[in-house]
């Protein structure tokens, strides 16, 4: 038994679990161990504030991890040395504890990573498959993997795209706070045909009520009331002065990561792309702080992993 007493918290729980995995010799290629169980019916809202105190207490005993992130239903969040790799991860169910041997795990993540195909229509295996979606390094201590995927998954159609983002903007928001409290995160996205024209995706904490939001550099079409009106049609909210157009949806919008990124598609095919491999992610960051890779994207990144510009 793994010390902790009954009465003790589930954060506290988690700490002793997380130091006995990673402090001790064993361990590795045990059974995950549960550290939470989300209430039945819990949105993503309430999954994130249940893993919190969880995540904190981990934290607090063991140190900050090697390396941040998320999967499309849960946390991937890292505690690395040479020998061995601690991850907390899971589902909208549950989270999880696990040990794994460090050159088995980074070898075994590769190949599942390699052997992933999204399918031309967004068929299964899928984003959902991808061991990580979202991954931030901030040189936290110990020994980051020397092996890394370091492809882009591009979606095969317009709807699996819109899927992807969405995916992505959904794991932002029930993970990204926990683990990076007070940053913001995003990405700008060209289109081919229409280069050099930004939009901005990105998803602000701390921009209360209006935390997922998307804006679009317009400066070279002239603001007809025609045009007004076909914006406001294709879901634009607002037209700054400096002729950008932006919406911004709340996190407490379950819908809110669908609609953003069924905007920001929409406004790339309005912009003539015929396909997502036209498209170009890049300016990925989080907070201006660390290097982060959008493996689960769905879309062209530059580069692909390493430093982002």
């Amino acid at each position: 038994m793994i010390g902790m007493t009954s009465t003790s918290s589930p954060a506290a729980q988690a700490a002793d679990i997380a130091e006995a995995l990673f402090i001790s010799a064993g361990g590795v290629g045990s059974a995950p161990v549960p550290v939470l169980a989300y209430a039945a019916g819990a949105d993503h809202l309430a999954r994130r504030e249940a893993l919190r105190p969880v995540y904190e207490a981990i934290v607090a005993r063991i140190g900050a991890p090697t390396l941040l992130g998320g999967a499309a239903g849960g946390p991937s969040v890292r505690w690395c040395t040479p020998e061995k790799i601690l991850l907390l991860s899971g589902d909208h169910t549950r989270a999880q504890l696990s040990v794994h041997d460090a050159d088995e795990f980074e070898r075994d993540e590769w190949w599942t990573f390699d052997r992933t195909h999204l399918g031309s229509a967004g068929e299964p295996p899928g984003f959902d498959a991808l061991p990580y979606t979202w991954q931030l390094d901030r040189k936290g201590p110990g020994a980051a993997p020397s092996w890394t995927y370091n492809g882009v998954f591009v979606a095969g159609s317009w709807d699996h795209a819109t899927t992807g983002l969405e995916l992505m903007l959904a794991a932002w928001v029930e993970q990204y706070p926990v683990q990076a409290p007070g940053d913001w995160i995003g990405f700008t996205l060209w289109t081919a045909r229409d280069w050099r024209r930004d939009m901005i995706v990105s998803y602000t904490p701390a921009d209360h009520g209006r935390e997922l939001a998307v804006c679009i550099d317009d400066r070279r079409v002239e603001q007809t009331e025609e045009r007004r009106v076909q914006m406001h049609e294709r879901g634009w909210q607002t037209l700054d002065e400096h002729q950008w157009w932006r919406t911004k949806l709340p996190e407490t919008d379950p819908a809110a990561p669908r609609l953003i990124a069924e905007l920001t598609i929409a406004e790339c095919r309005a912009r003539k792309a015929t396909g997502p491999n036209e498209l170009r992610a890049h300016d990925i960051s989080a907070g201006d702080d660390g290097a982060l890779w959008l493996t689960g994207l769905g879309l062209p990144t530059h580069p692909s992993r390493g430093e982002h510009y």
